[in-house]
């Protein structure tokens, strides 16, 4: 069913952000070195984010054939911590999720489809209720983005629409685990992870996108829906701030500098005048579009409505950073480099021109994966509260600096562009996952935005609260038999 896999943006082991040309081979990223290089924190990190040094680890930072055909996701990350082991994490758990499920009976068709669906009209108390799983469910549970208080996660980070170059409004799914509704006050039971998926709508089948058919909310009208983005948040016990990683499709946006080719489909979020633009005014780093392209306003939402239309004008959107770096050093130790070098090559390995999911038959279904490619992700060390954001970015109307001692590690200002689209950037109140997944230790539950709905809330509203289990009834007292004492 699959098409072979469309030029994305990429980028060379330099830190220099260039278009990832289909023509590069693997033996490119055979000479790229650092992934997961032991020690996570650069040279001149602070002493206070410092990390041990450990062993030296292998150049490149490898997959396995083994997560496509007997897919096993691990409980934990390796003990060493280097960016290869949260990153062959990630992408083994998105491979688990994303293979064919075993039971269909409940109408799922991949695996994430057999976790819990969340339901965006109910408040309180969803763990308690039926599940709800399986695709023809989650056609019912679409939601679109609105106007949202801080706390509510199915629609986008700050609530504004997006329209794609079709005028269709993007809708959201947000799975749960089933082990999430085991948890308890004191924090998230083993097995608890999140998954939001966004979806646009495909004015015609198109085999590189996987899809499902569902009725948009509202309406009677029935369409053929293609994933453009997923997010996965995975709960251990070494990390309850969970790790964060996002997936995209490779045709979703260009990159602000003008380095991405145009795939021959053009870009979902993009036209193909907005792009040619970027090409023929490239920047010299990564960052916000030339100045000479302002005519179509890129990265700019529509005025919002109540309730928002389901077509609209299109936005113009591209990528600032790939991979979720800035280029150069992070004030906080983070290694951006060794970060970025181990994203580029676990996805030239799986989804590159020769990569595993890449030379997959067309019959094979895992091989619809290979029109898609992990952005980044990012954590904190040790899995310490998330603190404030290492690199600039707006607060209280101004722009502030990145704090040196921000326990933050990863893909800094991660941002899936269909999801976290109009906060990237230096201008942005949201400049990564933990923007609004503020996680403190002493209340390690809020870093979700679901579980209030799942369980409950305290008066404030914005403090999840697990009512402890009930004590189970006691038994009857016995009673004589007629005649006895």
């Amino acid at each position: 069913m699959s098409t072979p896999s469309k030029s994305t943006p990429s980028q060379s082991a330099s830190l220099k952000y260039t278009p990832h040309a289909l023509a590069a081979t693997v033996a490119l990223v055979l000479a790229l070195t650092g992934c997961g290089a032991k020690q996570e924190e650069a040279p001149a990190a602070k002493p206070e984010v410092a990390a041990a040094t450990p062993p030296a680890p292998p150049s490149v930072c490898q997959a396995s054939q083994s997560w496509i055909t007997s897919p096993n996701p691990p409980a934990e990350v390796p003990a060493a911590e280097s960016f290869c082991d949260f990153y062959q994490f990630s992408w083994q758990w998105f491979l688990a999720q994303v293979s064919p499920a075993a039971d269909t009976s409940t109408g799922a068709n991949r695996v994430f489809e057999t976790n819990r669906l969340h339901n965006p009209k109910i408040k309180s108390g969803q763990c308690s209720l039926p599940a709800l799983m399986g695709q023809a469910k989650a056609a019912l549970m679409l939601d679109i983005r609105d106007d949202k208080p801080q706390g509510f996660e199915d629609v986008q980070a700050d609530g504004n629409a997006l329209y794609d170059q079709n005028g269709n409004i993007l809708v959201y799914n947000t799975w749960y685990s089933k082990a999430m509704c085991e948890s308890t006050q004191a924090g998230f039971a083993s097995g608890t992870f999140e998954i939001k998926v966004a979806w646009k709508v495909l004015p015609q089948p198109d085999p590189t996108y996987y899809s499902m058919q569902a009725t948009l909310p509202g309406t009677k009208q029935q369409v053929t829906l293609g994933m453009v983005g997923f997010h996965l948040a995975n709960w251990t016990a070494n990390h309850p701030e969970m790790i964060w990683a996002t997936f995209e499709h490779k045709t979703n946006a260009p990159l602000c500098d003008g380095s991405s080719a145009m795939p021959a489909s053009g870009w979902s979020f993009a036209s193909t005048d907005a792009a040619t633009c970027l090409t023929q005014n490239p920047q010299k780093t990564s960052g916000p579009p030339s100045a000479s392209c302002s005519s179509f306003a890129f990265n700019t939402p529509n005025q919002k409505q109540d309730p928002q239309p389901l077509t609209g004008t299109p936005n113009n959107i591209c990528r600032q950073y790939a991979w979720g770096n800035q280029q150069g050093a992070s004030v906080n130790g983070n290694n951006n480099q060794a970060n970025v070098d181990a994203i580029v090559q676990l996805n030239e390995q799986l989804v590159g021109p020769k990569g595993m999911l890449t030379v997959l038959p067309d019959t094979d279904p895992m091989a619809i994966w290979k029109h898609y490619e992990m952005i980044g992700g990012i954590w904190t060390k040790g899995g310490a509260s998330s603190g404030n954001a290492p690199v600039p970015h707006m607060s209280s109307g101004k722009v502030v600096p990145g704090d040196p001692n921000s326990p933050q590690r990863g893909s800094l200002e991660l941002a899936n562009m269909s999801m976290e689209t109009f906060q990237q950037g230096d201008s942005s109140y949201v400049p990564n996952c933990f923007g609004c997944h503020n996680f403190d230790t002493a209340k390690p539950l809020n870093v979700s935005h679901i579980c209030t709905s799942l369980f409950s809330s305290d008066d404030s509203g914005k403090n999840c609260v697990i009512p402890p289990p009930a004590a189970p009834a006691a038994a009857p007292a016995a009673t004589a038999a007629p005649g006895k004492p």
